[in-house]
Formats: structure tokens, sequence, C-alpha cells
């Protein structure tokens, strides 16, 4: 899968949440929990053994950015999963968890799996709830 294919199947265009120098996170189009996001690469990475030294910094500087952002929204912990089976490159699922459901845009939004790991699965979200997700964590990020 290219660089381009993979951008366009997160939506990364439109759910970018920020861009860093050799990552960019977005809203997960699949919100899992209430905040959940993808980081992606900005090049086609096929394994871990081609993450470079200066990507894998950065990489731990965007999870610890997106531990805090996940804080304010009023998660408790984080899951990170990097399954790679489906989309067969490098990426990391950034899920908060919450052990009560979370009320926001409307709805609630309750973590199904607490206290155990996150599963990967279909979760329909409206588009407009994905753009107000998408403007809160733009908002609540921490400066680097």
């Amino acid at each position: 899968m290219s660089t381009q294919e993979y951008l366009e199947k997160f939506r990364a265009q439109e759910l970018v949440v920020f861009e860093g120098k050799g990552w960019l996170v977005t809203v997960r189009t699949k919100q899992i929990t209430f905040g959940s996001m993808v980081i992606l690469p900005s090049r086609a990475i096929p394994t871990f053994a081609d993450v470079t030294a200066s990507e894998a910094v950065e990489l731990v500087e965007i999870f610890a950015r997106l531990e805090k952002v996940s804080a304010t929204l009023g998660a408790e912990k984080v899951n990170v999963i990097a399954a790679m089976m489906k989309d067969p490159f490098v990426h990391f699922h950034f899920i908060p968890r919450y052990s009560q459901p979370k009320s926001a845009f409307g709805r609630d939004w309750v973590d199904e799996d607490w206290p155990r790991a996150a599963t990967l699965r279909d979760v329909e979200t409206p588009p407009e709830a994905l753009g107000s997700i998408r403007d809160l964590i733009r908002k609540s990020l921490p400066s680097e």
C-alpha cells in the first residue's frame, strides 16, 4: 500500500490532528472509545526495522503528547495497538480508556472493553462527530 493510499484510507487530510516531521495523527474514523486516534508515518514504513532513529524519538514524544490530551478528555489509561494485519505498514491505534461512559457531542461513549485491552472493531461514527472530536483534540494539544 502506498503512502497516498493509506493517507486516503484513514482520511488523513480531513481528520488530521497534527503533523510532525515523520508522523501525523488523525482521528480514528471508527471511534472505539471517545478520542481514538491513529498515528501514521509520513512515508511508507513496511516494518519496525525500517523506522529511523529520529522517527522513533519523535514517536515517543507523540505518545507523551497524546497521553496528556487523553487525560484532558477524561481518559484514565490509554492503549496503543500496532496490529499491522489489515493495513500492513507501521502505524498505531491510540485508544483512550474510560471506566465510565463519557458524554460528549450529544451522546454517551462507552468503553465496552474496560478493563481489558481494547478490541479493534468497526464502530459507526457520524462524520460531524469526527470533526468535533478532531477540533477538540487540536485545542487540547499541549505545545511541543
